[in-house]
């Protein structure tokens, strides 16, 4: 039996998780599967941080080297999207996202994803360490949709 996987994300002050989400599109708000023309990022400022993670279910003996990368969608001018990894949870805020570095744009660059408690595999059914994510602007950013994006979450099953 192969194992499955889907992207959680967690909100609000204390987290609410919702599993299988249908995209991970950034806006004004805190919450999972935005519309992004009901909750757009104004130019100048940075979205709500997104807190998702990997949720494997019918892993069969491991799954490991776990890697997380931005794979496709051009950036439009002044348009950054930043990521950073952690084992705890932290709310998500429009502040800038201390201790974030601009996501990994190839496979050969990519984040190295830990489960939840901060190990290489996970050999039981259960979630990532989170993966949080920002969309940051400025003022010279052009107003509308900027360009989708692909990210792709890539491991191993033994």
């Amino acid at each position: 039996m192969s194992a499955t996987f889907g992207f959680s994300e967690s909100n609000g002050a204390t987290p609410t998780v919702t599993d299988a989400i249908s995209n991970i599109n950034f806006g004004s708000v805190d919450s999972p599967n935005l519309v992004t023309t009901t909750y757009p990022v104004v130019a100048g400022t940075n979205s709500f941080h997104k807190a998702i993670r990997a949720k494997f279910t019918g892993i069969g003996t491991s799954i490991s080297n776990m890697l997380f990368w931005k794979s496709a969608g051009a950036y439009v001018t002044s348009e950054t999207i930043v990521v950073k990894l952690q084992t705890s949870y932290l709310q998500p805020t429009q502040t800038a996202l201390a201790g974030s570095s601009v996501i990994p744009t190839t496979s050969g660059t990519a984040l190295t994803v830990l489960n939840s408690s901060g190990g290489s595999s996970l050999t039981s059914d259960g979630y990532t360490e989170y993966i949080l994510l920002q969309l940051q602007t400025q003022s010279n950013t052009p107003a509308g949709a900027v360009n989708t994006k692909t990210f792709t979450f890539q491991y191993d099953e033994v």
